[in-house]
């Protein structure tokens, strides 16, 4: 939790920086608090420690002091891997490294996962006569994942790598049709772009992004939030990587579970046929 708050510290508006500033100050004492306590301790507001509470994926103040006891009771050996890889780093280290990190992508990408939002998405998805799905760079792999996914129980998915082939398809799109768009950041020009198109054409568009502003979050309709783990771009592209894929299967299930039993025949229908290819 205290290291959410960490990451975000940047993106939080000046009330919210105060209460976040006294939490991380005084963990141990907000545990025993009540939201009128904390508003008057960190000089802010009732109204705005229960944003903030929301701010990090929690819906009440109450929840939020059971996951911060939850992070002051962490195993030390977590926290001792808690930390960026370096050249000094044996095989062990990175192991360990790699695995608390991922451990912890997951962990707060599931706090700040709205419910809402995926019941949101799936709706949209199952309505939709087109989907259009497109991720930058390592977003890409991402991207692919979900469309060879909607592609197993026979959805209409259309995708392509080359930014101007996808802008094309793009300009195709209707009201009816949802653009689908993964992007960590949510600054990447060509996420901005078919986004806008997206807006100017009415059709619907779902993001899947890291938490925090992003001009990309401010026109996208269904926002699906994965937690920012790390400042360090190699460490960062990696667990952003498993917490994305974690959301694709999240909503692909839900979505399988939504059209029916009959989409499992599709789902074995399609394995069959690739154990083709098999020797």
């Amino acid at each position: 939790m205290r290291k959410i708050i960490r990451n975000q510290f940047d993106h939080y508006s000046a009330s919210e920086q105060l209460i976040a500033r006294y939490i991380l100050d005084h963990p141990d004492q907000v545990v025993e608090m009540t939201t009128k306590q904390l508003a008057e301790a960190s000089q802010s507001s009732e109204a705005a420690v229960i944003r903030f509470c929301k701010r990090t994926g929690i819906n009440s103040f109450t929840d939020f002091k059971i996951e911060l006891t939850k992070d002051l009771s962490a195993s030390p050996v977590s926290e001792q891997w808690d930390s960026p890889l370096n050249h000094e780093d044996n095989l062990g280290d990175i192991v360990n490294k790699v695995f608390v990190k991922t451990n912890q992508a997951l962990q707060n990408t599931q706090k700040l996962l709205s419910l809402e939002e995926i019941e949101r998405a799936v709706s949209l998805l199952l309505k939709a006569p087109r989907i259009y799905i497109y991720g930058a760079g390592g977003s890409f792999i991402v991207a692919n994942d979900l469309a060879q996914k909607l592609l197993r129980i026979n959805l209409p998915v259309f995708q392509a790598a080359d930014i101007h082939l996808q802008m094309t398809m793009a300009a195709n799109m209707t009201k009816e049709d949802v653009l689908i768009v993964i992007s960590t950041s949510g600054k990447t020009k060509e996420i901005l772009d078919l986004l806008t198109v997206a807006s100017e054409k009415g059709t619907s568009s779902i993001l899947l992004t890291q938490n925090g502003r992003s001009p990309a979050r401010r026109i996208a309709n269904v926002i699906l939030t994965i937690s920012e783990e790390e400042h360090n771009i190699r460490m960062a592209t990696m667990t952003a990587r498993i917490a994305q894929l974690a959301v694709i299967d999240t909503l692909f299930i839900y979505l399988c579970m939504q059209k029916g039993p009959e989409v499992y025949e599709r789902i074995i229908d399609t394995h069959q046929v690739a154990q083709r290819l098999k020797l």
